[in-house]
């Protein structure tokens, strides 16, 4: 059985952006989460070992998104999904959207954001293949 979860509309406030006011003032960011766990039998039994805490990944994704500044979203977002990945063992794939909400842009925006997908089978390639290096 393939599972997926879904966390979405997790609002925190970061320091992340390419120019300095936005790493001093902060801003609001938020994220959508979508996890493909390990394929399992069934889930009948009602077993958390064949499923993750949802409030844990929650509080994990928060926690790494304030253990830097980050100046683009691109590198917070893959940083959110290595950290969960090699945080949850049963996650198969992660998918990680990240949006600020008050980008400096001269031009009448709702947000900015980007996505970034990750497989566990990438956390055998060595860093700098995952960045494309």
């Amino acid at each position: 059985m393939l599972t997926s979860i879904k966390i979405t509309g997790l609002q925190t406030y970061g320091y992340h952006g390419l120019f300095e006011e936005e790493r001093t003032l902060g801003q609001k960011f938020s994220f959508d989460i979508t996890i493909a766990l390990r394929e399992v039998r069934t889930h009948l039994s009602d077993d958390l070992d064949s499923s993750v805490r949802y409030d844990a990944v929650v509080d994990e994704a928060v926690r790494i998104a304030a253990s830097d500044k980050f100046q683009t979203l691109e590198a917070l977002g893959e940083t959110i999904a290595l950290g969960l990945l090699r945080r949850f063992t049963i996650m198969d794939s992660i998918t990680v959207a990240v949006a600020k909400s008050s980008p400096p842009i001269a031009h009448s925006i709702e947000q900015v954001g980007v996505q970034v997908s990750l497989r566990r089978a990438d956390l055998v390639l060595g860093q700098d293949e995952i960045a494309g290096v």
